[in-house]
Formats: C-alpha cells, sequence, structure tokens
C-alpha cells in the first residue's frame, strides 16, 4: 500500500516527520482526510487535533493554526505549534483556558486583534486539552 510522508514543521523546527497510510487535518473549512494519491491542495489550518495513522500506530497532536501542502505522496505542515500528548501539560493549558474566558468576558474593552489574539490561544489551548484528556476516554 502507498504511504504519504509526513513533516510538520514548527517555528522551533522539525516536530514530527515520518510516514504515514492518512493524515487527519483540522482545516479551517473543516477536518481533511488525506490519503496517497490525494489531489495537491494547499490549505489554512484551525487550532485543533492532527491525527497520524501508520498501520496500528497512532499519533495525535494539538496543532495551531497554519497551513498545509498536500501532495500525491506527501503532507508538508507549517504550524505555530505541534504537541504530542506526553509534551501537554493539562493544568497550564486549563489555566490558559480559563485567563482567556476571563479576558473575553471583558471583549468590549479590547482592542480587535486583543480579541483574536485571545481567542487563538483559548482555541490552542482547548486542542491542547482535548490531546491530552483523549486517551483517558
Amino acid at each position: 500500500m502507498a504511504k504519504l510522508k509526513l513533516c510538520i514543521v514548527t517555528p522551533e523546527g522539525e516536530a514530527f516527520s515520518g510516514e504515514a497510510d492518512y493524515v487527519t487535518l483540522p482545516g479551517t473549512e473543516g477536518e481533511l482526510g488525506i490519503y496517497p494519491n490525494h489531489e495537491r491542495v494547499m490549505t489554512t489550518l484551525a487550532a485543533g487535533e492532527l491525527d497520524v495513522r501508520n498501520g496500528d500506530e497512532a499519533v495525535r497532536l494539538a496543532v495551531g493554526e497554519g497551513f498545509a501542502e498536500i501532495g500525491p505522496d506527501s503532507v508538508r505542515v507549517m504550524t505555530e505549534i505541534a504537541l504530542r500528548e506526553s509534551e501537554i501539560d493539562e493544568q497550564s493549558a486549563e489555566e490558559a483556558i480559563a485567563r482567556a474566558k476571563e479576558a473575553l468576558a471583558r471583549a468590549e474593552k479590547m482592542t480587535e486583534d486583543e480579541v483574536a489574539s485571545t481567542r487563538a490561544m483559548l482555541s490552542r489551548s482547548l486542542a491542547q486539552l482535548n490531546v491530552k484528556r483523549r486517551k483517558r476516554v
């Protein structure tokens, strides 16, 4: 069976590199499922969960906003964060969510940029918490 070559890059460097049978991305227009021989596509990512399946192995990462370049045999992701479950501090994510919600409750006193930044932080933190807690379910 054909495989995809997946590479995830963040500002800190390469966060993941490996083969996959399929990849699921959190696109801004909805979730994208990518199998080998996919049409070429360039898309934007929303903060959420990126799922990698290779045989019986599954890797789930919390990713931030970014871009994905999809080809017939490769998926290249450029994102602000990409964290595996083991790299996520659950308490820090919960605290960030609480801070963001508190700040958004006072949104009328914030600039548009501050509101957008706070919403992005909330989305990233929620994605991290979802990835961290999914294993327990």
